[in-house]
């Protein structure tokens, strides 16, 4: 007797999903323009911020390889002369600082990057710097910087200052975009997981973050996929949602001061208000879907109360 096989079964995208999809990309050509912006000197810097595990590094970086510049990628702790020697050693390079946050809270770094930004792009602008015990040390640097990081710059004399040397771009994708981009990474499969499993793992992350009131992003969708591939190929003890849940499942741990807070959606409530000036729903819905606050807040903060 003839048997009959039966075909996997198909994935595809809704419309509803090409659509949204269309919007993120139409967004990462914004990172697309400003990384090419740097990287071609026009301009000599550039400060990327928004959503954390929404690919702006994986866009940053792709661009960079795509152009054929030389780049640097600087994603650890970094102190003042740190900075400086990467600068020093790399005087032609894009410099990508990714989500070093602490580097735009030090008063001598934050000189250092105004030298370094200070000038016109493609030409050598000089930076001077004092080292205790050593003196001054000098280089010449000609190259780009690209800062990415989760939160807007901070307010403060120095580093409007810093600001207003280089382009900056608010990067906020919605759920529905990372979404319907994770299922369009899942229809090419994963490693050794057929595009039906890599989206059944999208699907059941998708439903655990709903559950758990976790906002979706493309590192816990990665993460996901590894944990079926550790059950799929009987590395792993326990099934691979169970794996998911645990991952999901983690106490909050408060890493902002209230001081902070406070200072961070304040500098986001008058972004709003430059930016929506007459469309009070567009902002007040902005408002909430990124502090998950009423929008009464939002006008708390810009009258800075």
């Amino acid at each position: 007797m003839r048997m009959t096989q039966i075909a996997p079964p198909t994935v595809t995208l809704s419309p509803e999903d090409m659509e949204e999809i269309d919007k993120l990309e139409s967004l990462r050509d914004l990172i697309r323009d400003r990384v090419t912006g740097v990287a071609e000197r026009y301009h000599v810097g550039t400060y990327i911020y928004g959503r954390p595990g929404s690919s702006k590094t994986h866009t940053v970086v792709e661009t960079l390889d795509n152009l054929g510049n030389p780049y640097k990628l600087c994603n650890a702790r970094m102190s003042a002369p740190g900075l400086f020697d990467v600068l020093r050693d790399h005087p032609e390079h894009v410099v990508v600082l990714d989500d070093i946050n602490s580097l735009f809270k030090n008063k001598g770094a934050i000189q250092i990057l105004m030298a370094a930004l200070g000038g016109k792009p493609g030409e050598p602008r000089r930076i001077t710097y004092q080292i205790k015990g050593i003196g001054k040390e000098s280089c010449d640097f000609s190259g780009g910087i690209v800062a990415i990081s989760n939160l807007p710059l901070r307010r403060d004399p120095e580093t409007d200052a810093l600001t207003s040397r280089v382009t900056t771009l608010s990067y906020e994708p919605t759920d529905a975009m990372l979404i319907a981009f994770c299922k369009s990474l899942a229809l090419k499969g994963f490693e050794d997981l057929t595009p039906v499993e890599a989206i059944d793992v999208v699907e059941f992350v998708l439903s655990e973050c709903r559950k758990m009131d976790v906002r979706i992003d493309l590192r816990t969708v990665v993460k996901a996929w590894h944990d079926r591939r550790l059950d799929k190929n009987g590395i792993s003890i326990r099934p691979w949602e169970d794996l998911v849940r645990s991952s999901l499942d983690r106490p909050t741990v408060r890493t902002e001061s209230r001081a902070d807070r406070i200072e961070r959606e304040t500098i986001l409530a008058k972004e709003l208000f430059l930016k929506f000036p007459e469309d009070k729903a567009t902002r007040d819905k902005v408002w909430r879907d990124l502090t998950q606050s009423s929008p009464h807040s939002l006008y708390r903060r810009y009258r800075g109360e």
